[in-house]
């Protein structure tokens, strides 16, 4: 009888918790991205994230963007961004925009075979791969270094939406850390790597 009541319990909670956080995966990137953005060969859309906020529906974009770890720090919109730490802006149209200019995409010629790497691997696990499964939607994040929790222009911690491990996905050993500022329409990730 109480392992029937936890089996209850359980679908309950995790229908609860998939009905509020709808998840879109591996969307096309001329539906994801700006079209400036739209033909880049080395920003991957991992998923659109419906979620409700205070009573308030947001879709929330989450892609993995393969940069040069050699970046001009100047190609980031906002000054303390980088290649582990940078956003995207939720247009009105339900695009996203990236913080970064279009040049921070370009890749070294030795660099090119990661990216192809990344391509095929991206590429082939899309379809066999069950993405509600890689995204964990916790209280708070389970940090693989510092706690680095951004905070908005008041000092406030911005809201955590998910988590989730990149390597199989992308072949890039990482966590990315999705948080999200509501007054600015930002959706900011943090990479950490182990």
């Amino acid at each position: 009888m109480k392992i029937a009541q936890f089996l209850i319990i359980s679908t309950f909670i995790s229908c609860t918790v998939l009905g509020q956080n709808q998840i879109e995966s591996f969307p096309k990137l001329t539906s994801f991205i700006i079209k400036e953005f739209s033909n880049s060969d080395n920003i991957f859309p991992i998923a659109s994230i419906n979620i409700s906020i205070d009573k308030k529906s947001y879709k929330i974009p989450i892609a993995y963007s393969l940069l040069h770890y050699s970046i001009d720090s100047t190609y980031f919109v906002n000054k303390k961004d980088n290649i582990d730490n940078y956003c995207f802006e939720i247009l009105t149209n339900g695009l996203c925009k990236p913080l970064f200019k279009k040049e921070a995409l370009k890749l070294p010629p030795e660099y090119l075979q990661f990216l192809e790497r990344t391509k095929n691997n991206y590429d082939s696990i899309k379809s066999k791969i069950n993405l509600s499964n890689y995204i964990n939607f916790l209280t708070e994040p389970d940090w693989w270094q510092n706690d680095a929790t951004p905070k908005d222009d008041e000092g406030k911690p911005l809201k955590f939406i998910c988590q989730l491990e990149l390597k199989d996905i992308t072949t890039d050993d990482c966590v990315l850390y999705i948080f999200f500022d509501k007054k600015k329409m930002l959706v900011r990730q943090i990479y950490q790597r182990d």
